[in-house]
Parts: structure tokens; sequence; C-alpha cells
């Protein structure tokens, strides 16, 4: 009993890096005979099989994530909670360079009224 779980140790190394076809035949022998072996093999196979789906589609990002998480990182710290949500801070961005823009403008019109 102690030999075949130090045999099952062994493999874990080669049942995580090789596909379940290219096992070495006594390795695929035990695999067939051992039930830890075999659960272990349908956990990895199972991990391939998510992580080939995650490569091939995407996942939906929740746009108020980063801001959550940002948050929860303030409070675990225990910082002060001053953040400035994404999309507040893009609109006094917004409001701040059309601010300039008028500010241009009108000193532009009040020096070409001074000048003629």
């Amino acid at each position: 009993m102690r030999s075949e779980t130090v045999r099952c140790a062994d493999l874990a190394d080669e049942l995580a890096a090789t596909e379940e076809l290219l096992l070495a035949l006594p390795v695929r022998a035990h695999v067939a005979q051992c039930l830890r072996c075999q659960a272990e093999l349908a956990n990895y196979r199972r991990l391939r099989r998510t992580m080939r789906s995650l490569v091939q589609g995407t996942a939906p990002i929740d746009e108020s994530l980063e801001e959550e998480i940002l948050v929860a990182l303030d409070r675990y710290d225990e910082r002060l909670l001053r953040r400035v949500p994404a999309r507040a801070a893009a609109t006094l961005g917004g409001l701040a360079a059309a601010a300039g823009v008028i500010a241009l403008a009108t000193r532009q019109r009040r020096g070409a009224r001074l000048a003629g």
C-alpha cells in the first residue's frame, strides 16, 4: 500500500505535464488501475479544457470592478477613502479641458479686440 502511494506521488508531475494519450505505457497501465491517479488525471483534463476555453473566448468585464478592488484595497490598508470614481474623474477632466478652451478663446478674442 505504501509503495503505491509513493508511485502515485511520483506520477503527479507527469500526469500534469502530459496529455493522457502521450503517457508512457507503464504509466497508462497504472492509471487504468489506480482510482487516485484517474481522479488526478480527470482534474488536469478539466483544467486544460477550462484554460483552452479562456484562450478562445473573452470574459465579460464589469466596468465597476476596478473601482471596487481599489476601494477594498484602501479599506484593507486602512487608508481614507478619497478615491474619485473613474467616470467622475473623466467627466471632471473633460469639463476642465472645456473650460481651458473657453478661456483661451476668450483671451484670443480680447487680444484681437485690443489690437484692432
